[in-house]
């Protein structure tokens, strides 16, 4: 009878261990898939990114909307988060890439305390942006998990949605990026 016992365990337990596996492998939309979009970003390509304020790391404060008329890149991101500070290096390099063009950075950290926000971007040493919000997100921003990098057009709609880590480096990213500058 323990035999039974032990081998339905040991079978149990494989069986969720395997399933764990293979759900942390599933592979999620990705930044250089910018052809195949997800029925999610289909979705939000019809949606109004709203207003709402921000608040840089040195207390100045800037409503979304004062960036209507450039392409907005905003990546919601924390500092205890892994798979946003694996992301942060190539986004570091794609903001230096568009400098010079009409692409605004809004990295928005989502720490309680800003302070870890701005020592962690000194220690890195990037140079993009940061933000925090000062009060609740706009619907269309709601998200259960981070990392997750919104795409909002020069006419302020989101055009893209992400979520999870992803190379937003790479060439089709950025071609896709540049194909929704202003003309």
């Amino acid at each position: 009878m323990n035999l039974k016992k032990s081998t339905v365990s040991v079978l149990a337990m494989l069986f969720c261990t395997t399933g764990l596996f293979l759900t942390g492998c599933q592979s999620s939309p990705k930044a250089e898939n910018t052809e195949n979009k997800t029925a999610e970003s289909a979705q939000t390509a019809t949606t109004e990114a709203g207003d709402f304020l921000l608040q840089t790391l040195d207390g100045k404060t800037v409503n979304l909307s004062e960036l209507k008329g450039k392409v907005v890149f905003m990546n919601v991101w924390a500092t205890w988060c892994p798979p946003c500070r694996a992301e942060l290096p190539d986004i570091e390099k794609l903001y230096k890439k568009m400098q010079g063009k009409p692409v605004e950075f809004v990295m928005l950290t989502v720490d309680e305390e800003l302070q870890a926000a701005r020592d962690f971007i000194k220690k890195e040493g990037y140079s993009f942006p940061v933000y925090a919000p000062t009060g609740p997100l706009p619907k269309a921003f709601e998200t259960q998990a981070i990392p997750v990098t919104f795409v909002i057009d020069a006419n302020g709609k989101i055009v893209d949605r992400n979520e999870g880590m992803a190379n937003y480096n790479s060439d089709e990213f950025v071609a896709h990026l540049t194909s929704l500058l202003p003309k």
